[in-house]
């Protein structure tokens, strides 16, 4: 079973290598970029299975960064745990609706970090093979019906709009 691959996404160089010495020890494979458009251009590459992003960073912010990875094909079902100090409600609420999936507090604690990247990296695994599953059950349905019965079907059954 290959390793799966965490995306550190932060502009403070010693957040980055602290994050990443925890990671290593527990067995991932990690990228790191110090920006937002270079965290792009690595979950383009790499796909990761999770991505821990810093919100407050120059140029292109945390926030901006998760719209983009939500709304790009290949990484829209990549977990997103936002890693800061959130300050306000405003913030949480502005990182969920850009599609933030959990957040971990600024001092970091070691084992709860690690304990979330175990539950959410499993969660990309098994989107991949939901979606497998469903152009199998597609492509069967595609031999005896049209396409519009088909997507029909895999709606009401699979609750999929």
């Amino acid at each position: 079973m290959s390793k799966k691959v965490v995306m550190i996404v932060d502009d403070d160089w010693m957040n980055r290598e602290v994050i990443e010495a925890y990671l290593l020890n527990a067995g991932y494979e990690v990228v790191s970029a110090h920006n937002g458009e270079q965290a792009l251009q690595l979950a383009a590459q790499k796909s990761p299975d999770l991505v821990l992003l810093d919100l407050r960073m120059q140029g292109m912010n945390g926030i901006e960064v998760c719209r983009h990875l939500k709304a790009h094909p290949n990484t829209q079902q990549t977990p997103v745990l936002i890693v800061s100090a959130l300050n306000s409600e405003q913030q949480k609420t502005e990182a969920i609706a850009a599609g933030a999936d959990d957040f971990i507090p600024k001092p970091l604690d070691s084992m709860l970090m690690l304990n979330r990247i175990k539950s959410f990296a499993r969660f990309k695994q098994l989107a991949q093979a939901f979606d497998a599953r469903q152009e199998t059950l597609r492509s069967i349905l595609l031999r005896h019906v049209n396409s519009e019965t088909a997507e029909a079907i895999l709606a009401e059954f699979l609750l999929i709009q």
